[in-house]
C-alpha cells in the first residue's frame, strides 16, 4: 500500500532567510522544482537575458500558480494529500479514505497529526508568497499589469489558508524582519478586496492602451496571458469572497459583491471563463487527484456524494466517480470518520473520474452562477432573478461535464438523496429518516422560504464545485448546507462538537516552534481556543 505523506518545515523565519539568497542571486530548493519546464533559470542569467521575454519577473508566476494546489511530478501527489485531500476534501463530503493512516486515527477522525496540518500554510508562504514578493519587487513598478496578476493569484492562494486556519500574516509580509505579526481575519479579508479592486484597475487601464497584448502569454497556465479573462477572474473571486463573509458583515459584502457585477469585464458567464491550471506552454501539470484514488489508492468516492448523486439520478455522477471495482455496475463511497479496520475492506469502492491530464480547477462559472442566485435571494442586484440564476448554475455544470439532461433534471420536484448504506460495517449507515440525510429536492419553487431556498441553491453549487473540497467545506461551515454525515468516531477529545463538525485546523506546529510570540497572539485574535471547534470571523451564522 502506497501512503506517502508529504512533510515540510517551513516557517516564516525560514521564508524570510529564504528571501535574503534569492536576492543575493541564490535559488530556493523549493522554488528549482517548479521551473524545471524552462530552459532560463532567471538567477543564474545575466541583466540582459533577464529582459528577454520577461524571464526575470514571469518565471515565478508558475511557482504561485502550481502550489494554490501543489502541483508534483507524475506520480508524486503528497504534497496536495496534506495540503487539502486529508482535511477539506473529506470535511467536504465528496470523499473518503480508505485507508489506516496513523492507525486509523488521523484528521479523518479528528485526531489531528501536526505534521499535516503544517502543510497548506507553509507552503503558501514558502511558494507563493516568497515568489510574490519577488514580482513585486521586479514589477510593480515597471509592469504593474503583471503585478496585478499576481495579486490576483495571491488572494486566491491565500483565501484558502486563511480559511483554514483563521488569522494569518498577511498585512505586513514583505515589510522586513525575521518574524511577521498576524492579522485579524476582517483585516485579512478586507486587504483581500483592496488587492483585487487595484488588480482589476490596472489590468483594465492596461487593456485600454494595449488591448491585444499578452506579454506574459508563455508564463501562465491558466489563461495563456489573456487579460481580459484575468479581470473577469478577479471580479468573480471578489464575489466569491463577499459571499464568505455575508454573516460576519452583510454591508461589506453585499457593496463587493454588487461592485463584481458592474465592471465592464462583469464575472464568469461561460466554461469558456473557467479557471483551470492546465498544461500549457510545453509544460505538463499532473492533477494529483489522479495519483491519490490510483496508484496511491488512498481516496474514494464519499458517502455524501453517493447519496446525492444516486438520489437525485444526477447524469454528471459517471463523469465524476468510476463505479465500483467490489460491486460493479454501481457507485459505492465512503463516509467520512469512520473506524477503519483494514484498507482492503473498502479499497474496492469506487475510484475518482480524474486522469493525470485533467485540469485542476480554481474556479467555475456554475459556481459563480450559484453565488449571484445567492445574492438575488438576499435582495442584492446580482443581474437576474433567483430562479434563472440557479437554473443557469445547474446548466453551466451539465456543460462542463459533457452531459445532457439538465431541463428534465431541473423540473424534477420529488428526487432527495437516499439512504447510505455501509456494506461493510451497519454502525455507518445513515437510514431513512435520519437527522442527518437531506430532503432538499431539485425544482426551483419562489414559494419556499428562505432558508429552503438557500439550502437548495448551496446543495447544488457544492455538486457542482467538485472536486474542489476546499471551497465546498469552506460554504458549508458559512452556511450549514448541504447536510453533510457527521463522522461516526470522533477523537478529538471534546474539543469538535460531532454535530457542528470541523470548523477549521490548528495553527501549524512549526509556527508554536519558531515564531511564538505572534502565533500567540494569533489565537487572542482568533476570539478561542487553537483548535478544529472553534469558529472563524466568517463563520457566524
Amino acid at each position: 500500500m502506497t501512503q506517502t505523506i508529504y512533510r515540510q518545515n517551513g516557517t516564516l523565519r525560514q521564508l524570510f532567510l529564504a528571501l535574503l539568497l534569492l536576492s543575493s542571486g541564490l535559488f530556493l530548493t523549493s522554488c528549482k522544482k517548479n521551473f524545471d519546464n524552462y530552459n532560463t533559470n532567471p538567477n543564474l542569467a545575466t541583466d540582459s537575458l533577464l529582459k528577454l521575454d520577461y524571464v526575470g519577473i514571469g518565471a515565478f508566476l508558475p511557482q504561485m500558480q502550481r502550489n494554490i494546489f501543489i502541483i508534483g511530478s507524475p506520480g508524486d501527489a503528497s504534497g496536495y494529500q496534506v495540503q487539502q485531500n486529508l482535511n477539506a476534501d473529506l470535511y467536504s463530503g465528496y470523499m473518503g479514505t480508505p485507508s489506516t493512516f496513523n492507525a486509523g486515527r488521523n484528521n479523518s477522525n479528528y485526531a489531528f497529526i501536526p505534521g499535516w496540518n503544517n502543510v497548506a500554510f507553509n507552503t503558501a508562504y514558502n511558494n507563493i508568497i516568497a515568489p510574490w514578493i519577488q514580482i513585486k519587487r521586479r514589477a510593480s513598478v515597471s509592469n504593474p499589469d503583471f503585478y496585478a496578476v499576481a495579486n490576483i493569484l495571491k488572494v486566491e492562494g491565500l483565501h484558502r489558508v486563511t480559511d483554514i486556519y483563521g488569522p494569518i500574516p498577511y498585512t505586513n509580509i514583505g515589510a522586513g524582519g525575521f518574524t511577521v505579526p498576524y492579522d485579524a481575519q476582517d483585516v485579512v479579508y478586507k486587504q483581500f478586496f483592496k488587492e483585487l479592486d487595484s488588480a482589476i484597475l490596472n489590468l483594465t487601464q492596461y487593456l485600454v492602451k494595449n488591448p491585444a497584448a499578452k506579454p506574459f502569454q508563455k508564463y501562465d497556465f491558466i489563461y495563456d496571458g489573456d487579460y481580459s479573462k484575468w479581470i473577469k477572474f478577479a471580479n468573480s473571486l471578489k464575489l466569491r469572497l463577499a459571499m464568505r463573509i455575508v454573516y460576519a458583515d452583510p454591508a461589506l459584502a453585499k457593496q463587493k459583491a454588487e461592485e463584481a457585477l458592474i465592471n465592464s469585464y462583469g464575472v464568469f458567464e461561460s466554461n469558456t471563463d473557467n479557471a483551470l491550471l492546465k498544461s500549457s506552454q510545453g509544460a505538463i501539470i499532473y492533477n494529483p487527484l489522479s495519483t491519490i484514488t490510483g496508484s496511491y489508492g488512498d481516496i474514494r468516492m464519499g458517502a455524501n456524494m453517493e447519496s446525492f448523486l444516486n438520489g437525485y439520478k444526477d447524469p454528471r455522477l459517471p463523469t465524476y466517480f468510476l463505479a465500483a471495482n467490489d460491486y460493479p455496475g454501481t457507485f459505492k463511497g465512503i463516509r467520512n470518520g469512520i473506524n477503519i479496520i483494514s484498507r482492503d475492506d473498502r479499497i474496492g469502492f469506487s475510484k475518482l473520474n480524474i486522469q493525470d491530464n485533467t485540469p485542476v480547477q480554481l474556479m467555475t462559472s456554475a459556481e459563480i452562477s450559484f453565488l449571484r442566485a445567492e445574492g438575488a435571494l438576499r435582495g442584492w442586484n446580482m443581474k437576474g432573478s433567483v430562479q434563472d440564476l440557479y437554473a443557469k448554475g445547474v446548466r453551466l455544470s451539465f456543460d462542463q461535464r459533457g452531459v445532457t439532461g439538465a431541463d428534465t433534471y431541473l423540473a424534477d420536484a420529488t428526487s432527495m438523496a437516499v439512504p447510505y448504506t455501509d456494506p461493510k460495517e451497519n454502525n455507518n449507515n445513515v437510514p431513512a429518516g435520519s437527522a442527518d440525510l437531506s430532503t432538499i429536492t431539485i425544482k426551483w419553487n419562489d414559494g419556499d422560504s428562505f432558508e429552503t431556498s438557500l439550502e437548495r441553491i448551496i446543495t447544488q453549487k457544492w455538486i457542482a464545485v467538485y472536486p474542489d473540497g476546499q471551497e465546498a467545506w469552506s460554504e458549508f461551515r458559512r452556511t450549514g448546507y448541504p447536510k453533510i454525515f457527521p463522522v461516526v468516531v470522533n477523537y478529538s477529545s471534546g474539543t469538535i462538537d460531532t454535530k457542528k463538525q470541523v470548523r477549521r485546523l490548528p495553527f501549524p506546529e512549526s509556527e508554536y516552534q519558531n515564531n511564538a510570540a505572534q502565533v500567540n497572539k494569533a489565537v487572542a485574535l482568533l476570539g478561542g481556543t487553537d483548535n478544529g471547534g472553534t469558529r472563524l470571523w466568517w463563520d457566524k451564522k
